[in-house]
């Protein structure tokens, strides 16, 4: 009896120890560098649609992550572009890897055709974290815009966010 109690007492306890072992692996200051393309297909068109690939502006900045003080990993993660916005969003954690909220982001687009759109984007993000400090995300970029009375479906899935922890 006292021993299926002592098991007891210690499942519980590394129980809730592993509750909040893995928000502290991606808790910190980062710089990153974000990279990628997006293909931007024509729509509502009589004509051949057109269609582009193009790649993205480099992005580099700083990313947070800091913990909500739930007993769950759950995180905070802002992302402040140099020269642009500053976007928040929350995130779970599980070990090695974050899963954040889908968010929108505004991104500027040009194509060789003199085509530029400025729009939100949906994003989706997953990432992983290598050698307890460098963070790869994975974004997928969804949305749509309109320009020169032409409406266009956007979307990307190797976008790539490399962040490195400032120490």
């Amino acid at each position: 009896m006292k021993r299926s109690v002592l098991i007891a007492i210690f499942s519980i306890l590394a129980l809730t120890a592993c509750q909040k072992k893995n928000a502290p692996l991606f808790r910190g200051d980062y710089s990153f560098k974000t990279s990628g393309s997006v293909t931007l297909e024509e729509i509502d068109t009589e004509d051949e649609p057109a269609s582009y690939t193009i790649s993205l502006p480099n992005e580099i900045g700083q990313l947070e992550i800091s913990d909500l003080g739930n007993e769950k990993d759950s995180v905070l993660v802002v992302m402040n572009t140099m020269g642009g916005e500053v976007v928040v969003t929350h995130a779970f954690c599980k070990d090695n890897e974050i899963f954040l909220k889908d968010f929108t982001k505004n991104t500027l687009l040009f194509t060789g055709d003199s085509l530029t759109l400025k729009n939100d984007l949906r994003v989706h993000a997953t990432g992983q974290m290598y050698e307890n400090n460098t963070l790869i995300l994975n974004m997928v970029y969804e949305g749509e815009a309109e320009t020169n009375e032409r409406s266009f479906e956007i979307y990307g899935d190797n976008i790539r966010m490399a962040a490195i922890r400032n120490d």
